[in-house]
């Protein structure tokens, strides 16, 4: 997928920036800017952009506790690192200070970046269907571009691709880019768990179950509470994961009731037995 954000790149700058045909044509390029690119530069007859990821990074701010459910495990989300940076053959009798030019070329491209930030591929291609991962259509990647802090390893990065490379000016552009992870079966969850305390009678049990819909749809975020059947009283609570799963530690054996209560309101009481004949303890909302 990562493939398919270079081509989103190239399309964006090289389509904006050859709009205009009284200028002449402007290669845009993924490849390393190291010996062999300086070399096609100066042998080419136009002026070139070089997009080159120079690092992917975990982006751990947006991670959640749902990346670690293997059932639907949300997107691992990588930060893309470029340095986008422009070249004009020295060559070209045309030019007078091709450095100059080259700072125009890469404003141009910071400008395109900044009009069209954050990435979203429908835009870019400007088509309900672009040509890309079904996730990524209509989904906008959070762009970062000239960050103040700047690229912390660009001397280090110039000095490490030959012999011949020297620093040349590159704009760093970050792209958090969602991979989607693959849905993994699991087995049935424990619902029922025996603690036998020695020496002594007293048992307790860790009781799971979950809380749906009529359509089997979990409840997230629901209130669950363990109940006295005799006296009322509330004895423990704990509230729904995202897939409306609950866990309830520590119950003795004995009669009980549910109180299932969801976010809007909605009251369910259901009674119960620890531990269950069926080893199960399913809340159902109508």
């Amino acid at each position: 997928m990562i493939n398919q954000l270079d081509e989103m790149l190239v399309h964006l700058l090289s389509t904006r920036l050859n709009d205009d045909p009284t200028l002449p044509t402007i290669d845009v390029l993924v490849r390393p800017p190291d010996d062999t690119w300086r070399a096609f530069v100066s042998s080419n007859a136009r002026p070139a952009v070089n997009i080159y990821m120079a690092e992917v990074r975990e982006d751990r701010d947006q991670r959640s506790s749902a990346a670690n459910n293997l059932v639907d495990p949300e997107p691992f989300r990588v930060d893309c690192h470029y340095l986008v940076s422009a070249w004009v053959p020295s060559s070209d009798a045309t030019i007078g200070t091709p450095t100059i030019v080259e700072d125009w070329l890469l404003g141009e491209c910071l400008r395109i970046l900044a009009d069209h930030a954050p990435i979203n591929a429908s835009r870019i291609y400007a088509s309900p269907a672009p040509p890309v991962d079904p996730s990524l259509v209509d989904n906008y990647l959070r762009t970062e571009i000239a960050p103040p802090e700047g690229y912390a390893n660009l001397g280090d990065f110039w000095t490490g691709l030959g012999q011949g490379n020297i620093w040349h000016p590159a704009a760093h552009l970050t792209v958090t880019l969602p991979l989607q992870r693959t849905s993994r079966p699991v087995g049935p969850p424990v619902t029922t768990l025996h603690t036998t305390f020695v020496p002594g009678p007293e048992s307790f049990v860790h009781i799971g179950g979950r809380f749906r819909n009529l359509a089997g749809v979990g409840v997230a975020g629901a209130w669950i509470e363990l109940v006295d059947s005799v006296t009322a009283a509330a004895l423990k609570a704990t509230r729904t994961d995202e897939s409306g799963r609950f866990q309830l530690y520590d119950v003795a054996e004995g009669d009980y009731r549910i109180r299932a209560r969801t976010e809007d309101g909605a009251d369910l009481v259901v009674p119960v037995t620890v531990p269950s004949a069926s080893g199960r303890y399913e809340l159902v909302m109508n």
